[in-house]
């Protein structure tokens, strides 16, 4: 029973850290969209 709940618990991590990883690349891709948009509204006025 030990190895099976050791691999449980790294599949769970990998699942974690590649969530974690993609949320986070998710985040930045929106706030560089974010200041990319106000950079070409300031260019505007």
């Amino acid at each position: 029973m030990g190895d099976s709940t050791g691999s449980m618990f790294y599949a769970f991590g990998a699942f974690l850290l590649i969530y974690i990883v993609g949320a986070s690349i998710y985040q930045g891709y929106l706030w560089l969209k974010k200041r990319h948009n106000r950079r070409k509204n300031d260019e505007k006025k």
